[in-house]
């Protein structure tokens, strides 16, 4: 809290996979954060494909994990070739189509979140490119250490501590981002903190 009181945002690791419904929630709110000063995101991938291998899953969730893993492709040369800066506006206007108009993960999809960031040296053919897996399992395997278990997305560092969430049914209010973002601050600063949860109003 110390960062906060002197006025400067806290430092945040969001570890996300941009297909996760709840991470999209999670993002805006955070991005919402930042826009207040009272955050500062380093924004990183993990792949909900890679953590999903292996796993006997129903139909609609084979589904996302099949998008899981292309957008992963997607994005992750995105990071590695324009940056993380390039990464940010690449998720939300990936997030725009996908989440808010239902856009299929196409190659026109991609062109649209390419030409977003300006990479012109990426094609849209990247979604198919298999080449990337290995950075995309590196960058999960990174999420998951930082963890300390298996965790999905999104998986936040604060104050030295990963955990799980916070999950969103919703985007919140964000008239009171500044102060929700420091409950969350203060309650990851226990070292004693591991988890909070209710039931799913919907």
């Amino acid at each position: 809290m110390a960062s906060e009181q002197a006025g400067e945002p806290t430092p945040v690791t969001l570890w996300l996979d941009p297909v996760c419904p709840f991470t999209w929630n999670t993002a805006r709110w955070l991005q919402a954060a930042v826009e207040a000063g009272v955050a500062a995101i380093d924004w990183r991938l993990l792949n909900l494909a890679v953590l999903n291998e292996g796993r006997e899953l129903p139909a609609p969730q084979q589904a996302r994990m099949a998008d899981s893993r292309r957008v992963g492709r997607l994005m992750a040369a995105i990071r590695r070739d324009v940056g993380v800066e390039a990464l940010v506006t690449a998720y939300f206007t990936f997030g725009e189509a996908y989440f808010d108009q239902s856009a299929p993960v196409d190659e026109a999809l991609a062109a649209k979140v390419l030409a977003a960031v300006g990479a012109a040296e990426i094609t849209p053919a990247v979604l198919d490119d298999d080449s990337l897996d290995e950075l995309i399992a590196q960058s999960h395997q990174a999420a998951q250490d930082a963890y300390g278990a298996t965790g999905g997305s999104p998986l936040l560092t604060i104050n030295g501590h990963t955990f799980f969430g916070p999950v969103f049914t919703e985007l919140p209010a964000l008239e009171s981002v500044a102060s929700d973002f420091a409950a969350v601050v203060t309650l990851t600063a226990m070292p004693q903190f591991t988890q909070i949860e209710r039931p799913r109003v919907h």
